[in-house]
């Protein structure tokens, strides 16, 4: 009797497995190879905008014309007035434009959103090589530059707040505990502009603590909300609450950067600048500490990319795969030697929750859909990816709403790639509510980059003309930053598959887990050991089940706080380090108020700039015309220019006080091309460089 019942279920279950796999051929297998042979046979007749180039509107080039011819006109104003007063020398206006552009296209000088900032190097360069002016002049030009604040050195030595907004989530309103919300501002090497935010618990940390710092990293397509979609639904809450210190990271042009839209903008810009120059500034901000970066999608492939990178510059030579032209093209944009090697001290470790490594085309019909963006883009002369506005269609419009609902709620044919209802089954409406709070459009140049490696289908490739696949570079990774890799074993955008990468790494220690019940977690076993890599395979776990729903909560959540406290170990300030700090560095939650006046704090993000004006201003004043000998009271014209001259100031000052750490980027083998190299050091005895470039704060 008994076997005749095991007989029966093993047939039930047999027709089941049939039934999903004539479903999922039907809807999703079938149709999808069918959509990419239409997209191959397509594109032998008509050109992708990605043969054809990144469109980019008329408005953002003339905006962009617009800002460089301002801004070296705004510099050589102020130049003009430093040689003539002094050098004594007066060199027209029209010559002094024409160098700082020249200066701009070789790259040696650089526009920083709109304002050009110089260093002693090379100004003294503009002086000597430019305008033939006698050293003997140098020391009173630099003298004079540095107290009108446009070189990078003037800066450095009086920094302002780079933090614009706090906020306070107190427990009344949340039903958890009261948090802080501290809301930062900092420039990436390039020199734009890059907001994050850091998340704590107000009575969990103390300022200058030993807790872990942690900094989550979005995916494709997501802001920093996907961390944080409500009280209920809080990946930062929930890290905050078990002590740690939380950066928020978005990417350039979503959630708090909304506004800085940039359609040459790629996963390239996230890895070479941005997500670089918030690991830096939360490094130094806490004195020392080092961080474990946690990325969900692209967020982990940009985190480990990131790292990688300065792998690769340890292990340039090694790097034979490339062509002399595409190495010299990937040389200008990694690291020099000493900064990669200081960058491996920020990074404890690497959480990647479902970061693919390469794509099937035809492995889900999602990916030779999205292809046709390629001809679409052309077609519609569309300006960006238009996420946003297809999930808003989707989730809203009555009749579309209902079948995404049962897209989601159902899964029929596998056709859902971000859920699966089995772990959302209290909450068959929390899609929709993920896809309004935390998805937004992006950028061509981050979709185009990740249709080209979908299409390519060997890995996740460069933009740049260096073609590097990082995919094929994971023997260069780091082996004493320890990895874990999550994925969900029912997620299409990054299958198990992808494990496959995971033997190219050159840690000691490699762990497979399979976690299926809350009982598996006892059998996984987490040491402090540096150089491990661990894959865990989450049983029915769709894409966004990584981050929250059942499988979230009970068997991931578990693991990642235990990571986290076990590779952070017993991780403390060393004394000498702590006495080297400014300790109003150490912000305390517990105490924000107080600190937050004690620091210049601001309330409000647009009242900063009254505050460094008026901060700057006892330091940055153009001298009246009556204290400059060489104008003459009957000279209305040179008047007239002073009162110009004046007039710019305030447009200098709130972006100035801001521009303090933007140090060149060039390759090594370029160095000698570099204005900042030995070939262009400054005559003896003129103002040395205020900072020591082997401080180990970077404070300076």
């Amino acid at each position: 009797m008994l076997l005749k019942k095991l007989r029966k279920m093993k047939i039930i279950k047999s027709a089941i497995k049939l039934k999903e796999s004539a479903a999922r051929m039907l809807i999703n297998d079938i149709p999808a190879r069918i959509i990419n042979a239409g997209y191959n046979t397509y594109s032998k007749i008509y050109k992708g905008q990605l043969s054809l180039g990144l469109p980019v509107s008329r408005e953002l080039i003339h905006n962009q014309r617009e800002v460089r011819i301002h801004a070296v006109g705004k510099l050589a104003l102020i130049l003009y007035h430093i040689f003539k007063h002094a050098a004594h020398t007066t060199i027209p206006r029209d010559e002094i434009k024409a160098a700082i552009a020249q200066e701009l296209d070789k790259g040696k000088i650089k526009l920083t959103e709109n304002v050009i900032l110089l260093n002693a190097r090379t100004l003294t360069h503009l002086a000597l090589k430019h305008f033939n002016i006698n050293p003997v002049f140098i020391q009173p030009i630099l003298d004079e530059a540095n107290r009108r604040f446009i070189l990078r050195e003037s800066l450095k030595q009086d920094k302002q707040p780079i933090y614009f907004e706090t906020e306070i989530n107190e427990r009344e309103n949340n039903g958890r505990g009261d948090y802080a919300t501290v809301f930062y501002r900092d420039f990436t090497q390039e020199g734009k502009e890059i907001r994050f935010q850091r998340f704590v618990s107000m009575e969990d940390v103390t300022a200058g603590d030993n807790r872990p710092s942690v900094i989550l990293v979005p995916g494709f397509a997501n802001n920093s909300r996907c961390f944080h979609l409500s009280n209920r639904y809080s990946m930062s809450m929930d890290l905050a609450d078990a002590g740690m210190w939380v950066y928020l990271f978005d990417p350039r042009g979503m959630g708090i950067n909304t506004g800085r839209f940039d359609p040459y903008y790629t996963v390239d810009t996230l890895i070479d600048y941005d997500l670089p120059a918030v690991l830096k500034f939360t490094y130094s901000r806490s004195c020392g500490k080092p961080s474990i970066l946690m990325g969900h999608s692209m967020g982990g492939m940009v985190s480990e990319s990131m790292v990688l990178n300065w792998a690769l510059r340890l292990n340039y030579d090694k790097l034979r795969f490339l062509s002399k032209e595409e190495k010299k093209v990937l040389n200008k944009v990694l690291p020099s030697k000493i900064d990669a090697k200081n960058n491996m001290n920020m990074v404890k470790g690497i959480i990647s929750l479902g970061s693919p490594r390469f794509f099937n085309k035809t492995s889900h019909i999602l990916f030779p859909a999205s292809l046709w963006l390629n001809h679409l883009t052309r077609i519609f002369n569309l300006s960006h990816i238009p996420i946003q506005e297809f999930s808003r269609v989707v989730t809203d419009l009555p009749i579309l709403k209902d079948i995404t609902r049962a897209i989601y709620n159902n899964n029929i044919g596998d056709i859902n790639f971000l859920i699966s209802f089995e772990n959302h089954k209290d909450d068959k409406f929390f899609i929709e509510r993920y896809l309004k709070t935390a998805t937004e459009s992006i950028p061509l140049g981050i979709g185009f980059q990740l249709l080209r490696s979908i299409y390519d289908g060997t890995g996740f490739k460069r933009m740049d003309n260096s073609n590097l696949n990082y995919s094929d570079c994971f023997q260069f990774f780091p082996a004493d930053i320890p990895l874990f890799h999550f994925w969900g074993s029912k997620d299409p955008l990054a299958p198990i598959d992808n494990m496959k990468y995971s033997e190219f790494y050159p840690h000691k220690v490699k762990k497979v887990y399979r976690i299926e019940s809350v009982d598996d977690l006892n059998k996984v076993e987490i040491t402090d050991e540096k150089s491990q890599l661990i894959d865990f395979i989450i049983e029915g776990a769709n894409h966004i089940d990584l981050l929250y729903g059942k499988a979230a909560n009970e068997l991931i959540y578990p693991l990642y706080e235990q990571i986290i406290e076990t590779i952070w170990g017993d991780w403390t300030y060393k004394d000498s380090l702590l006495k080297s700090c400014d300790n109003s560095m150490f912000e305390s939650p517990s105490n924000s108020l107080p600190k937050l006046l004690n620091a210049n704090l601001i309330n409000s993000p647009n009242s900063i700039e009254s505050q460094n004006t008026q901060k700057m201003s006892d330091v940055f004043q153009f001298p009246p015309s009556d204290n400059f000998s060489y104008l003459s009271n009957d000279n209305e014209a040179e008047k007239n220019e002073q009162i110009q001259q004046d007039s710019i100031q305030h447009d200098y000052l709130s972006t100035l006080s801001h521009h303090f750490d933007l140090e060149s980027n060039a390759g090594e083998n370029d160095e000698q091309n570099d204005l900042d190299t030995d070939s262009h050091q400054l005559p003896e005895g003129l103002m040395p460089a205020p900072c020591d470039s082997n401080s180990l704060l970077k404070s300076c």
